[in-house]
């Protein structure tokens, strides 16, 4: 057999394995389902912290300078749906950077007013050390706002000429409303 000829088949099968190959993996690029009916919303979420949208913030006021073991201060954080969806929120952790041991509680209450600088107000969702702190997902609807109440307490094993500081991070996402 000539080369050319021996060139030419051997081109021609691979061209014809490439083309089944083709075939044979052209079924993981599609895909199909039938649904018996059904409501596909899809909708805008955004979480708040503050009035006009803001995403970053400092919560003003929430510091103990010169404090004892057992001193406390209490700030109201409003949680906002600006969205049009429901959304779930929860506190996901607290990350504590110094050497003072705190304790935080987190409750709800009707208003920021209701959080007072002092007493056990709301309904609680967490109460413990707050570099443990997590809270169970809560939903709010869209258009409305959750008040939460944090307090914190240094915690009565506390020496003196400690300092600490401590970042809150929570998750959002949008809700089924079905």
């Amino acid at each position: 057999m000539k080369p050319q000829i021996k060139w030419a088949l051997a081109a021609a099968a691979v061209l014809l394995v490439g083309f089944i190959s083709l075939q044979q993996t052209g079924a993981l690029w599609r895909s199909e389902a039938t649904s018996n009916g059904g409501t596909i919303t899809a909708g805008k979420l955004d979480i708040s912290v503050n009035q006009g949208g803001v995403k970053q913030f400092t919560l003003d006021g929430l510091t103990l300078t010169d404090a004892n073991p057992g001193d406390s201060v209490q700030k109201p954080l409003p949680v906002i749906n600006s969205g049009n969806v429901t959304m779930q929120y929860k506190l996901n952790s607290v990350a504590v950077n110094g050497t003072t041991p705190l304790q935080l509680r987190v409750a709800v209450v009707g208003s920021e007013a209701a959080c007072t600088p002092t007493g056990d107000v709301g309904d609680e969702i967490y109460s413990g050390a707050m570099n443990t702190a997590a809270t169970a997902a809560r939903n709010v609807a869209a258009g409305t706002t959750e008040v939460l109440c944090l307090r914190t307490t240094i915690a009565t094993n506390a020496s003196t000429s400690q300092s600490a500081n401590a970042t809150f991070t929570f998750g959002a996402q949008s809700v089924s409303n079905s």
